[in-house]
């Protein structure tokens, strides 16, 4: 089932009443709750090659900043005097093809740090698909790849399973799979508000459309929001063992 299924599905079942009763009283506004959902693999891409409207002469400028805290990078479009970070969640699947222990251990590493860091992660698989080749000269013929899944549906699934306990989501994609989740979102809890963080570099105008806000993720963001390396890993107030960032990422 694709997303636009499951939100199809989801908006002939439900409905939403709201139901609050006005006493009178003048009441202090309590900050809104913010929940950050990540398409992991829409900012590895991002980071792994830069691909701007124009060529630039390093497309791989920003690999150097893989070592990321998610946490933090969420925070940084959190308005601190009306708004809380509620909590964060990581969409993410592991290699398991062959020849690929490696890379597992290095994405393994990376989600570690993110979990202790306070990050929820949901893992979905990658699948073998067989593709035609699309070349420029177009030979046509057809070969075997991996291809992730799950990770939209996850998504889809999580916005609105968690949506009572939030008042603004922040997505982290560029992916416009996910504008049917919004629009359903919307039509569901209109006093939400939903915004749009695409990676770095990545455009997401049907997304922006959809939203009532939309971020712009720079450099400095990514410099700010950098992991210590190693990372030490606390328990009890005590440091009893360390991450250490992937050595072969710059």
């Amino acid at each position: 089932m694709g997303v636009m299924a499951l939100v199809s599905a989801i908006g002939g079942q439900m409905s939403m009443t709201n139901g609050i009763e006005d006493t009178g009283e003048a009441i202090e506004t309590p900050p809104l709750k913010v929940f950050g959902f990540v398409d992991g693999f829409n900012l590895y891409h991002a980071l792994e090659k830069f691909e701007p409207l124009v060529p630039v002469a390093d497309p791989h400028r920003y690999q150097k900043y893989k070592w990321l805290c998610l946490m933090s990078l969420m925070n940084k479009f959190v308005k601190s005097r009306s708004e809380t970070l509620a909590g964060v969640e990581l969409f993410t699947a592991y290699p398991n093809w062959h020849n690929t222990d490696d890379k597992r251990r290095r994405h393994e590493t990376f989600v570690s740090a993110q979990k202790y860091k306070g990050v929820e992660v949901k893992l979905g698989e990658f699948k073998p698909k067989l593709v035609e080749c699309r070349a420029a000269l177009g030979c046509r013929r057809t070969f075997n790849t991996n291809v992730e899944k799950q990770t939209d549906i996850n998504i889809a699934v999580s916005m609105i399973r968690r949506a009572p306990d939030y008042d603004k989501a922040i997505l982290m994609t560029a992916d416009s799979d996910q504008v049917p989740t919004i629009e359903l979102l919307k039509g569901m809890y209109p006093e939400k508000r939903f915004a749009v963080l695409p990676p770095i570099g990545r455009g997401a105008n049907e997304l922006v459309r959809a939203c009532h806000e939309h971020f712009r993720m720079t450099e400095q963001h990514l410099i700010d929001c950098q992991l210590p390396n190693p990372l030490p890993i606390e328990k009890n107030g005590r440091v009893f063992s360390h991450l250490v960032k992937p050595t072969t990422w710059p």
